[in-house]
């Protein structure tokens, strides 16, 4: 009899939580299907990328502005490739005047001021804590977002990688439309902030959003880029 009332209290603990798993997956906001037209494109201005210790030391990339092309995969996941232009590296140093700014560019990249990042992919999930509608990014294969080149004197930046992943705010949400606004934002002080968004529920789970560069662990992406979808969408 106690086997058996266990068995049923063990049962009922697995419906419980898997109650729990189901609800939590139907609530993470999804394209509503079917889309037959699934291309998309954004466009940002300014883009800052910062790499800064505890006490504001390190490297800015700044980009004047980025460009993204994609594709919706199914309900939940998008690729998408992005290209920053007109890109900078400024050495924020400890004494009274920085190096820089200098052109920097990707490893890849045709020309100067040019960064091109790899095949990203994009989950779409629950902000977590708050609950609103996010993107996920990180790479589609590996860590690493992009490798960018060692810059001249007088920055003398070293050749490194830019790894994790990154999440920012999708609005709106709940109608049927052609665009969207993907927001990536830092809170605190531009210079020793922290990204808004360090964790998201996706359908795997809840994923920590972190970026690393120029062996920052803590390294934060700004921008805002507004999509533009080939056919009208809703996430929901």
């Amino acid at each position: 009899m106690k086997v058996a009332r266990l068995f049923g209290l063990v049962f009922i603990a697995v419906l419980a939580i898997s109650a729990v798993v189901a609800s939590t997956a139907s609530a993470i906001p999804k394209f509503k299907l079917p889309i037959t037209l699934r291309g998309f494109t954004a466009l940002s201005l300014t883009s800052v990328l910062r790499a800064l210790s505890p006490t504001g030391v390190g490297n800015v990339v700044t980009c004047t502005h980025d460009t993204v092309t994609g594709t919706i995969i199914n309900d939940d996941e998008v690729f998408a490739k992005v290209h920053f232009l007109n890109c900078s590296v400024l050495v924020v140093e400890k004494g009274p005047v920085d190096k820089g700014p200098c052109t920097i560019k990707s490893v890849e990249a045709p020309a100067e001021g040019l960064i091109l990042t790899g095949l990203l992919r994009g989950l779409l999930g629950l902000v977590v804590p708050g609950g609103g509608a996010g993107i996920l990014f990180e790479p589609n294969t590996g860590r690493v977002f992009v490798n960018l080149a060692a810059t001249a004197a007088p920055c003398e930046t070293p050749e490194t990688a830019v790894e994790g992943r990154v999440a920012g705010l999708l609005s709106p949400t709940g109608k049927l439309q052609n665009t969207a606004t993907i927001s990536l934002s830092v809170t605190g002080t531009s210079g020793t902030g922290k990204q808004e968004i360090s964790e998201i529920e996706v359908l795997g789970g809840t994923t920590k959003a972190s970026l690393k560069a120029f062996a920052v662990a803590t390294a934060t992406e700004e921008s805002v880029d507004n999509a533009t979808f080939e056919e009208p969408v809703e996430v929901d």
